[in-house]
């Protein structure tokens, strides 16, 4: 197959003119387009909802809840302030209409028992992770209009399609969490960017300032995402030598303003004295010019006077900083290891993508590449291409391993470089071998995504093997959302006891589960025993005992189940042997 012939046919799909094609794309949507959009979105959200009574709340969910619970209810965000409020906001929107109140937790690991106020423990978890579709809405569309812009309205929607096909789209949009509302966000925010390049007016920098404030009042690694992204762009945009350096430095004062009321809005407009907000102003001075003189004695002063917006803001850096240099425990090709790996989330896509996404947005990427070494004028093309890489590079540092959510926005530009993909390989000029190749990996596609229902949340794909547990686990495939399941299989087998290791917090009864003990590292339990995959993957040094044990069964995805005869505990020498 010939790249040439394949570039030439993505070239046939491109608007002919980028700057005409974008205002209509947004304000005149033609029928099709928009029935196709709802169609997608449609199955999308009924996969999604269809998941919501099969598991029990994920690890983080309940916090998220509480956060925005307590934002609706005190007009206040003091909880875990390193998750921006939006997302929370708006998954606690729903259970604070329905009467969910805050109940007084200061530590996220506190928070489980807010979705059973009143008793009602589905009916909250479930409008808690209703929050979440809108978003998984304007990332798809989002998808659908920088592809269009960019290879016109064919390829738009095939890249959409994908986008709502992919696994790990539907699982965290399954779940009452910020990865999606932050996909969402940033995906718009990268957009609007070429935009603003392209046509820098106040209209297109209004809307970059307003998306980037709210990507960054969704999640802190916007800090890190957007200028990563931007900066390879701005290279390519500068090299096209169709630069308006003049009307972009004109509207960016209105970029800047509309990011910062965006952000500040989102956290009620809250302000707070300088000197609450960070004592860095008086520990300069006292340095400078000692404690008791009057320069100090000024700043500190003024400091209490100054009023700062959003504390919160700060607070959240400040905690996700120290959380950061912490670490925490992670698991890769069955290692375990403190403060994490470089190329975890190169693992983490490359066997949680469904490999025919893989090839498609290979070849896009191709495509796309080749276009702008050709001609720098289409900048624009290198953008998905140059938000991938460096999205995956900026992440190499950190040591907070917890699953491909965390890069969850490389999944809108994977979309639009599969969809460049597909569109090439059906306008090829062989249509049966250009169209039979399309149809074969979009089907492959369909077929992982089918298959996977309704476990999109442990989805790898064939790269990880028969046992993907053995690769990553914690976040990606066990993130404790199988109790529900757990309850089923014990009530089916009249099982009243259970001794279980867990990483979730829960209470057993809204969960359906008999007397529960929870296991601590030193126990060694007899008796109907359930463990968490993470639990065991993450601490081995815990449970040795299992080594002479058989395993009953595997529950879900996730819950190992044994029965513990009280012989073998007796004979297994000193409890931690």
């Amino acid at each position: 197959m010939a790249t040439p012939e394949i570039a030439s046919a993505v070239a046939e799909q491109k608007p002919q003119t980028v700057q005409g094609n974008s205002r209509a794309g947004l304000l005149g949507r033609p029928v099709g387009w928009t029935i196709s959009i709802a169609v997608f979105l449609a199955i999308g959200i009924l996969r999604i909802v269809a998941t919501y009574p099969v598991f029990n709340h994920t690890i983080d969910e309940p916090s998220h809840i509480a956060g925005g619970i307590e934002w609706w209810e005190k007009g206040t965000y003091t909880l875990e302030p390193k998750h921006t409020p939006l997302a929370r906001v708006s998954v606690a929107l729903g259970p604070y209409l329905a009467g969910v109140r805050g109940t007084g937790a200061t530590r996220w690991q506190d928070t489980y028992p807010i979705l059973s106020e009143n008793g009602q423990y589905w009916r909250n978890l479930t409008l808690g992770r209703l929050g979440v579709l809108p978003y998984f809405v304007i990332a798809t569309l989002a998808v659908f209009f920088w592809t269009k812009r960019l290879y016109g309205a064919r390829a738009g929607l095939i890249a959409a399609g994908i986008f709502t096909l992919l696994p790990t789209i539907l699982a965290h949009s399954s779940n009452a969490t910020t990865d999606v509302a932050l996909t969402a966000m940033f995906g718009c925010s990268l957009y609007a960017f070429t935009w603003w390049l392209r046509e820098p007016n106040f209209r297109s920098a209004a809307l970059f300032g307003m998306f980037t404030g709210l990507a960054l009042a969704t999640k802190l690694s916007t800090l890190v995402f957007l200028p990563a992204c931007g900066l390879p762009i701005l290279i390519a945009y500068a090299r096209s030598q169709r630069t308006r350096w003049r009307d972009l430095l004109k509207t960016a004062a209105v970029v800047v303003l509309a990011a910062f009321l965006s952000l500040w809005a989102v956290y009620r407009f809250s302000h707070a004295p300088l000197s609450q907000a960070t004592g860095l102003p008086d520990r300069i001075t006292s340095k400078l010019f000692g404690k008791a003189s009057r320069i100090t004695s000024l700043e500190q002063a003024i400091s209490r006077h100054v009023p700062v917006p959003a504390p919160e803001f700060l607070d959240g850096i400040r905690m996700l900083r120290d959380q950061n240099r912490q670490g925490s425990r992670g698991y890769l090709l069955g290692r375990v290891k403190d403060g994490g790996w470089w190329y975890f989330f190169f693992v983490a896509v490359a066997v949680k993508t469904p490999i025919a996404v893989l090839l498609l947005a290979g070849l896009g990427a191709f495509l796309s590449t080749r276009e702008f070494w050709r001609d720098p004028a289409e900048w624009e093309s290198a953008a998905p291409l140059a938000s991938f890489v460096m999205l995956m590079l900026v992440t190499m540092p950190s040591h907070l391993d917890s699953g491909v959510r965390y890069v969850l926005p490389v999944y809108v530009c994977l979309s639009v470089l599969a969809g460049i993909g597909v569109a090439a390989l059906w306008q090829y000029r062989n249509p049966i071998l250009g169209r039979v190749t399309a149809a074969v990996l979009f089907l492959w596609l369909f077929g992982s995504s089918a298959f996977a229902h309704p476990d999109y949340l442990s989805y790898f794909n064939q790269f990880a093997g028969k046992d993907p547990s053995h690769v990553i686990v914690v976040g990606d495939l066990d993130w404790g959302q199988d109790y529900t399941r757990l309850a089923t299989y014990l009530r089916e087998h009249s099982i009243q006891q259970i001794s279980i290791a867990s990483d979730t917090f829960f209470e057993a009864k809204p969960l359906g589960l008999p007397e529960t003990t929870l296991l601590k590292c030193s126990d060694q339990p007899t008796g109907w025993v359930a463990m968490e995959l993470r639990r065991v993957r993450l601490h081995p040094e815990c449970y040795q005992w299992m080594a002479q044990e058989q395993l009953v069964t595997t529950v879900g995805k996730t819950m190992l189940i044994y029965n513990v005869p009280a012989q073998n505990h007796l004979t297994s020498g000193m409890p931690g042997k």
